[in-house]
């Protein structure tokens, strides 16, 4: 059994991998838990409701780093055992054409690592979380870089913050484009607008990263473009060519992690 908790700025995944099956609970990041007890007893909580014993092991990624040594100290009083805290430092497998590799959010490294040992040929996945953010891994395992832009729920709360009369608008589906309704000219133009950027950040990636090797090869390469983070089911439906919305994919990235480094 497995412990695995990733970190991030609006909510925290706790998963256990057991036996080939993941079991996943998740927290408001903003939740007022102020020590590392709190966090101890959701922790022994979630992992003692159908588990047996205790975990063999433990590792996360944090880009919290308010949070990161709390849960630390939560796992080590309640297991004994020394979580590994993703960077990157450990075995990957991947190699990191970036300027400052040390500047790399951990979520995207293990989500990363992921894409390339579940997926074939040049991956791009994209994260649909508190940010957007896209992440280039070549076929031969090579770490390009991405983007990084505002997420759904960052536009939303911009708009009402920041205009006197919008409204926050909890985000779904859009009913209609063009809207009859503030709140259906909100939606429409979140969630649509977001689709179209996210399309266009994808074309102008596979042009600068890919076509020479789709010139060399004669043909189109396969690029896939992967999806996961908790708005990516709100918004993937309207953005054409993705192969597949994985929401464990950032989870599945700390287990291959851990197992590439014990």
């Amino acid at each position: 059994m497995l412990l695995l908790i990733d970190i991030g700025n609006t909510s925290t995944t706790i998963g256990i991998y057991d036996n080939g099956v993941m079991n996943t609970l998740r927290l408001d990041s903003h939740i007022k838990i102020r020590d590392a007890s709190g966090y101890s007893s959701i922790i022994r909580n979630f992992v003692g409701q159908g588990h047996e014993g205790k975990p063999a092991g433990a590792v996360m990624c944090s880009v919290v780093p308010g949070l990161t040594p709390l849960f630390m100290e939560a796992v080590r009083t309640s297991y004994g055992i020394e979580p590994l805290n993703v960077d990157h430092s450990l075995k990957t497998g991947l190699k990191f054409s970036v300027k400052d590799p040390e500047e790399l959010g951990a979520d995207r490294i293990a989500s990363a690592v992921a894409g390339r040992n579940l997926y074939t040929g040049d991956l791009i996945v994209v994260d649909f979380g508190t940010a957007t953010t896209f992440c280039v891994i070549t076929a031969d395992n090579e770490y390009k870089g991405g983007s990084i832009m505002p997420g759904l729920g960052i536009s939303a709360d911009v708009l009402a913050e920041k205009t006197a009369k919008l409204p926050r608008v909890e985000l779904k589906a859009p009913d209609k484009v063009p809207g009859d309704t503030p709140e259906s000219n909100l939606l429409s133009g979140i969630i649509l607008g977001h689709a179209g950027a996210v399309e266009r950040i994808i074309k102008e990636i596979k042009k600068e990263l890919f076509s020479e090797k789709t010139e060399r090869a004669g043909q189109s390469a396969e690029i896939s473009v992967i999806a996961t983070g908790g708005y990516a089911d709100l918004v993937v439906p309207y953005i054409e060519g993705v192969k597949e919305i994985n929401r464990f994919l950032t989870l599945e990235g700390l287990r291959i992690i851990y197992e590439l480094n014990i």
